[in-house]
C-alpha cells in the first residue's frame, strides 16, 4: 500500500489540524484500527483515537506513529515525539462514519496498485497507466520519451491540459507545451533528478509535479508530468509518483526493444554522407529519406548553428537537436562538430526560405546562438556543399557584423570571396540562388536574359556597348533588363553586388563544365 499521512490528509474531508515530520512521505501505511490501550504500535499502521489527550497517555508513543483524532482541540507540535505524525478532524464524523470513509480510501488505492501490476503483466500501454492513475492524482497525466513524443496521456472532467498536447498531424508534443519546458533552465538542470520534482512558476506557485524516467542502462528515457492547473498538487503526490514512475519505467524498458526508428537511421546516414560523400552509399541515405517523408527534389536550405560562450550554459547540442526535430516541421538537425547543422526542407509545406529565415530569428536571438544561413539549393544530395557555404556565411557574419545573431550567405558573399578566395568553397554554392532561377527561366521560357545580365554587368552598366554586343535594340535591351530587375533578388544598381556578380561569371567562365552543368551560354 503506498498511502502516507498526507495523501489521507488529502483523501479526508473535516480536517481541522495536520502535522506531517521529516520522513512521512516514506512511511507506507498498510492499515487502519482503533487505537487499543496497551496495542503494540505499528509504523505501517493508521490508529484512530477520540482526541489528543487520549494519544498523550500513551507511554509508548514514539516517533514514526500515524495517528488521527476524531476531534477536540488541535494538538501542539511540541506535545508529541519528533517524528510522529497526525490528522486532527473537526468533530463532524462518528467513529463509524470515519472508518467507513478509510475503507473507501484504502480499498481506491489497493485497486490502484492491482491496477498498476496487471497493465505490467499483460501488453497494456503507458496510455492505460495514466488513465488508471487519473483518479489518484485528480490532475491530467502525460508521459513522454526522450525525443518528446507523447508515449500517453489523460484527462477527463476537470482535470484537463489547458492547452493542446499535439502538434498537429504528430504524436509530439505541442508548442505550448515544449515552450514552457525547453526555454527554462530548470527543465535543463534537472535531466539527472531521480526523485519526483516540483515545477513552479514565477510567483513560486507549485504549477505541476515531475519525475524522470531512466532506462535499465541508466540513461535519461523520458519524463511524466502531472500538471496542477485544475487542483493543487501536494507533498503527498510525491511518493505516488515514484511509484507510477517506476512502474512506467518497467513498461517503456519492454516496450523499447530494437526496432528501426526511421528518423534517426535518416540522421545517421546524412551524417555519414556528411563526413564522406564520395565513399558513402547513397542508396541507403535515399531509402532512409523515403521512410522519414522526404523527397531527394526540392527546395531546401542549411543552417549553421553555433552555440554562443554564454549559450553553452543552458544548451547543448544534443539537447536542441531533439528539440529541432520535433517543434519545427520541415528540419533535420544533424549533431557535427559542435555545431548543430539544420536541414530546412521547404517542400514541406513550409511559405519559403525568408518566412522561415524570420522564425528561426526569433529562435537564434532568443537562445543566445549564432547562425549562418545557405542559399536554397534543389538536390539534397548536395546539402554538404551548402553547409560549407553556411558555415562560410556563419565565419563572415561574426567578422562583419558581430552584434547581430543571423548571417544569409548572399549577404557576406562578397566579402568572404575577397578575404578567403573562391576555391575554399564548391564553385555552385558561389552562384547566387537568383542567378540559377534566372537560367532556368530561360530555359523554361527560351529567352535570353542570362546573356543580357551578363553583358550589362561585363560592360559596367554601359547601356550601349551592351546593345552593340548583344545585336538588338535599345528597346529590347531596356524590356529585357527591366525583366531581370523583377527576377532577381538583387539590387544591380549596388556597386558591391554588380562586384560579386562579375566575380561570379569569371568563375563560370573559368570552369565550363559548371556552366555546362547549369546549361548556361557563356
Amino acid at each position: 500500500m503506498e498511502l502516507n499521512i498526507h495523501i489521507l490528509m488529502n483523501e479526508l474531508e473535516h480536517v481541522s489540524g495536520y502535522r506531517g515530520e521529516q520522513d512521512y512521505l516514506d512511511r507506507k501505511l498498510s492499515f487502519y484500527t482503533l487505537y487499543q490501550p496497551g496495542c503494540v504500535l505499528r509504523r505501517d499502521t493508521l490508529y484512530l483515537m477520540e482526541s489528543a489527550d487520549q494519544a498523550l497517555d500513551i507511554p509508548e508513543l514514539e516517533s514514526g506513529t500515524a495517528l488521527l483524532f476524531l476531534g477536540g482541540t488541535e494538538p501542539l507540535a511540541g506535545d508529541f515525539p519528533y517524528g510522529c505524525s497526525w490528522i486532527c478532524m473537526d468533530g463532524s464524523l462518528t467513529a463509524d462514519a470515519l472508518l467507513s470513509r478509510l475503507e473507501e480510501i484504502f480499498e481506491k488505492y489497493n485497486r490502484w496498485e492491482q491496477g498498476l501490476s496487471a497493465v505490467l503483466s499483460g501488453e497494456r500501454s503507458i496510455e492505460a497507466l495514466c488513465r488508471l492513475s487519473l483518479p489518484i492524482f485528480n490532475s491530467p497525466v502525460m508521459v513522454h520519451n526522450r525525443e518528446y513524443e507523447l508515449m500517453g496521456y489523460a484527462e477527463a472532467g476537470n482535470a484537463s491540459f489547458s492547452y493542446s498536447l499535439l502538434q498537429e498531424g504528430t504524436n509530439y508534443l505541442d508548442r505550448n507545451i515544449t515552450d514552457e519546458l525547453f526555454f527554462r533552465s530548470d527543465y535543463l538542470t534537472t535531466l539527472e533528478f531521480v526523485t519526483p520534482q516540483y515545477w513552479s512558476n514565477e510567483g513560486e506557485k507549485f504549477i505541476s509535479i515531475y519525475s524522470n524516467i531512466f532506462d535499465e542502462n541508466g540513461e535519461y528515457w523520458g519524463r511524466i508530468v502531472i500538471d496542477g492547473v485544475n487542483t493543487t498538487l501536494t507533498d503527498g503526490h510525491l511518493a505516488l509518483l515514484s511509484v507510477f514512475t517506476e512502474t512506467v519505467r518497467a513498461l517503456a524498458v519492454r516496450h523499447s526493444g530494437s526496432r528501426f526508428n526511421a528518423l534517426e537511421a535518416f540522421k545517421n546516414y546524412a551524417l555519414e554522407y556528411l563526413r564522406s560523400p564520395s565513399e558513402f552509399d547513397a542508396d541507403k541515405l535515399l531509402m532512409a529519406m523515403r521512410l522519414a517523408g522526404w523527397k531527394r527534389s526540392g527546395p531546401f536550405f542549411c543552417v549553421c548553428m553555433e552555440l554562443t560562450e554564454t549559450g553553452q550554459e543552458l544548451h547543448s547540442a544534443a539537447y536542441e537537436s531533439v528539440l529541432f526535430d520535433h517543434q519545427l516541421h520541415g528540419y533535420l538537425s544533424l549533431e557535427y562538430e559542435d555545431r548543430l547543422l539544420l536541414l530546412c526542407n521547404l517542400g514541406l509545406g513550409l511559405e519559403g526560405r525568408d518566412e522561415e529565415c524570420r522564425r528561426l530569428a526569433y529562435i537564434v536571438r532568443d537562445n543566445l546562438f549564432k547562425s549562418g544561413i545557405s542559399t536554397e539549393f534543389s538536390d539534397f544530395f548536395q546539402f554538404p556543399d551548402y553547409y560549407r557555404q553556411a558555415e562560410a556565411a556563419l565565419y563572415s557574419g561574426k567578422e562583419c557584423s558581430s552584434t547581430q545573431w543571423l548571417f544569409k550567405f548572399e549577404d557576406y558573399a562578397l566579402h568572404y570571396v575577397l578575404n578567403c578566395g573562391a576555391d575554399t568553397l564548391p564553385v555552385r554554392t558561389l552562384i547566387p540562388a537568383s542567378i540559377l532561377e534566372l537560367i532556368r527561366y530561360d530555359r523554361t521560357h527560351d529567352t535570353s536574359y542570362y546573356k543580357t545580365l551578363l553583358n550589362y554587368i561585363e560592360f559596367d552598366s554601359h547601356t550601349a556597348k551592351a546593345i552593340d554586343d548583344l545585336y538588338i535594340h535599345r528597346n529590347t535591351f531596356k524590356s529585357r533588363m527591366k525583366k531581370i530587375r523583377e527576377l532577381l533578388d538583387m539590387d544591380l544598381d549596388s556597386p558591391q553586388e554588380r562586384l560579386y556578380l562579375m566575380l561570379i561569371f569569371r568563375i563560370l567562365k573559368r570552369y565550363p563544365e559548371l556552366a555546362g552543368e547549369q546549361e548556361v551560354v557563356l
